[in-house]
């Protein structure tokens, strides 16, 4: 018997956990009481987009399995400004003031890139409406900018 498994409220929730990331970025939050639980947060997102990617790959007859993927394309998208923001930004959560955290960011930024590229190969092989590869991701765009 399949499970069934709610892609879109998951997807939902994943992206709040994001945005509360985003927000704790931006406030000037004490490190020694949240960097911990924004570590831990980015494993759990991480962990559970990779689920949530094999499980759509699994589901073949999921009827908004295109648009799905389209979601969760846009929220590894959000993901990887998170850690973009985590690695280079200059908050008072960053790699730049806790650079043990750059070899936790970059294994995840691994992770994110290798799954949009497996999500943008199921888009443009079953779906008419594939991701504009003219889009610079906010990876593409940090390391083109980070010289400067």
């Amino acid at each position: 018997m399949n499970k069934h498994i709610n892609f879109e409220d998951n997807i939902f929730v994943l992206n709040l956990r994001i945005r509360i990331i985003a927000d704790s970025l931006i406030l000037d939050t004490d490190p020694e009481l949240f960097l911990e639980k924004i570590m831990d947060d980015v494993d759990f997102i991480n962990t559970n987009l990779g689920i949530l990617l094999g499980n759509l790959i699994e589901n073949e007859r999921f009827i908004e399995r295109n648009e799905q993927f389209h979601h969760l394309f846009e929220t590894e998208r959000q993901f990887a400004e998170i850690l973009s923001g985590l690695e280079f930004g200059q908050g008072a959560i960053s790699g730049s003031r806790f650079p043990v955290i750059c070899d936790r960011i970059a294994q995840v930024r691994e992770n994110t890139i290798r799954r949009r590229k497996t999500i943008e190969d199921f888009i443009t092989k079953t779906s008419k409406t594939p991701i504009d590869p003219m889009v610079v991701s906010s990876d593409e765009l940090s390391e083109l900018l980070k010289d400067f």
